[in-house]
């Protein structure tokens, strides 16, 4: 374990045994401040395995258990932004949020959290919901993890014989990504690509797609979860951002049309997708009447946090369960952090492929 990872862990373990977390957690300076906790999916079955972006079942279970037992105040979105800025916060105030919109989140994570009594909120990106097929970028690199240790050859998609295996696996969907891109494939030939690539590697592309896995909720399941309680917010109809400012307007009325088609609520929160965003979004976003917009940064929100950059905690397998716990008191966020890399994947220069005619995603 290098010598920093060390540091921490010995931080988050004495933070925990000496009482320190549980002293911060109920301190006044804990509560001007609010902790948003950002998940991406709970896995449907192994996808724990292939992506530090998600959750067993059991571990969002604990992580949830761990918000009971530390009397936190889980609020929703909404409440808690007013609430930060007019300084009226609760004590070990927290919200939860999901990013996408992935069917798991019905499946797995939403009935956890009705049977804590959560409120929860979706920063839903809608393209794919509709069209009952998996989302390309993730199903293309979970197949090739899936097929690790076996060759794939396909002349014409241009890869040689080729083990998908490591770093070999990622060139790979780098590349596949470019080449539908450059061939400006649209969803419905993005999905022929992905039962070739699946069939050349052995895969049982039906089964996978069976149990939903990377499938967004379509429209009728994210009504029956809004109907519930379930708040959904603007991530961007195609998962991309633009420097055009009325690329990027046109991105979020598409955006807010599905959500409030499918759960006919009014979306007035957004986050930015792969926690990219330019200066000049935050204009953009009051302009289009955005009440805040959260990042990938990891910190606690406070009453002099942007409205429009709000940070958030990125809950991974990676992080203990003392780091978790330091996190909910604030402590950790004392500690030196890197800052999280935007991903330049979701900007795109000018207008999307597609963008004439049936505005087809990049995605």
């Amino acid at each position: 374990m290098p010598m920093r990872s060390t540091l921490k862990w010995l931080f988050y373990r004495v933070a925990h045994l000496c009482g320190a977390n549980a002293i911060l957690l109920g301190s006044r300076w804990r509560a001007r401040r609010l902790l948003i906790l950002c998940y991406h999916g709970i896995s449907l079955d192994d996808e724990h395995e292939w992506s530090g972006l998600y959750l067993s079942p059991e571990l969002f279970r604990r992580r949830m258990d761990a918000l009971r037992r530390a009397g936190c105040s889980v609020l929703r979105l909404q409440d808690a932004v007013d609430r930060l800025y007019r300084g009226t916060l609760p004590p070990r105030a927290v919200v939860i949020t999901f990013d996408d919109g992935f069917y798991d989140f019905a499946a797995k994570a939403w009935p956890v959290l009705q049977e804590f009594q959560f409120p929860a909120t979706v920063y839903f990106s809608t393209y794919y919901s509709a069209r009952n097929m998996p989302v390309f970028d993730p199903m293309c690199s979970y197949l090739l993890w899936k097929a690790r240790g076996r060759q794939l050859s396909w002349p014409e998609m241009e890869i040689a014989p080729t083990m998908a295996d490591g770093q070999t696996a990622a060139r790979l969907q780098n590349h596949l990504l470019s080449l539908a891109l450059r061939r400006r494939l649209s969803a419905l030939e993005k999905n022929e690509l992905l039962q070739n690539l699946a069939a050349r590697l052995a895969i049982d592309f039906d089964a996978v797609c069976a149990r939903r896995i990377l499938h967004l909720m379509r429209p009728e399941e994210a009504a029956r979860v809004a109907k519930e309680g379930v708040d959904f917010e603007l991530h961007c109809h195609r998962h991309r951002v633009y420097r055009s400012r009325d690329r990027f307007r046109r991105e979020l009325q598409d955006n807010y049309q599905a959500i409030q088609a499918a759960t006919g609520q009014s979306a007035t929160h957004f986050c930015y997708p792969g926690g990219f965003f330019l200066p000049e979004f935050p204009e953009w976003l009051a302009e289009f009447g955005i009440a805040s917009a959260t990042t990938c940064q990891s910190g606690l929100a406070s009453r002099v946090s942007g409205r429009y950059e709000l940070p958030r905690l990125l809950d991974t397998p990676g992080i203990s369960p003392d780091a978790f716990s330091t996190w909910l008191s604030g402590l950790a966020s004392f500690l030196p952090r890197r800052p999280y890399p935007p991903s330049e994947g979701q900007l795109v220069e000018g207008e999307a492929p597609g963008d004439a005619g049936k505005c087809e995603p990049p995605r």
